[in-house]
């Protein structure tokens, strides 16, 4: 491995590549409490950041006790997409970043295949990572658990225990840890002692500092 103790670089997509996160979940407390499930951006933020929108779902109808509209996730992801295309811009940084990291480099979120493939596509990252996204939809169950890290790492043929892992959210942390990985914690949005907590080595605020944290 020379000095470098890394073989993989495994990148978390929303609020690590791509600042899309605050658009996400601002168009989607909107969009609940246009049909009565009343919440706002904070409490969103707080509850739902680095979870699968399936998980999302389920605690929304658990907590108010009824089911949420037929078509709520489709115009959601319409009135996303609108917004996205319009606001979303890369991580401050990121784009020098990548082209410095020289190491083998891929994707894994909680999001759907078709999410990761528009924001990379819409913020000019995605020639990064051809053929590297891995998404919670590819295996059994989304973060928190590592499924997806490993399927990712599976896929790449590496050993987990030499990937780094950059994540933003305490799911995704906790992911990455369980299985097996260092995790870096991107703290700018996040709460850098909830990252900590969750187990990542590194908490750091600036992603021009990820070449040499690696």
């Amino acid at each position: 491995m020379g000095k470098n103790r890394f073989n993989l670089v495994i990148f978390d997509c929303d609020g690590v590549l791509v600042d899309s996160e605050q658009i996400v979940n601002r168009i989607f407390a909107e969009m609940l409490t246009e049909v009565g499930f009343s919440i706002t951006y904070a409490e969103m933020t707080q509850q739902f950041t680095g979870k699968s929108l399936e998980t999302c779902l389920e605690i929304i109808e658990q907590t108010y006790n009824k089911p949420l509209p037929k078509n709520f996730v489709e115009r959601c992801r319409k009135r996303e997409i609108a917004a996205l295309q319009q606001e979303l811009q890369p991580i401050s940084g990121i784009t020098e970043i990548l082209k410095q990291i020289t190491l083998p480099k891929c994707v894994a979120s909680n999001s759907s295949h078709r999410h990761i493939q528009l924001v990379l596509k819409l913020t000019g990252l995605l020639h990064h990572f051809h053929g590297k996204l891995y998404s919670a939809n590819d295996v059994l169950r989304p973060k928190p658990f590592p499924d997806v890290y490993l399927y990712a790492a599976e896929q790449m043929k590496t050993n987990p225990e030499h990937c780094a892992v950059i994540e933003d959210s305490v799911p995704g942390v906790q992911a990455g840890c369980a299985a097996g990985m260092t995790v870096f914690g991107y703290a700018q949005l996040s709460d850098r002692t909830a990252l900590a907590a969750a187990g990542a080595k590194i908490v750091f605020n600036d992603m021009r500092q990820l070449s040499q944290l690696l």
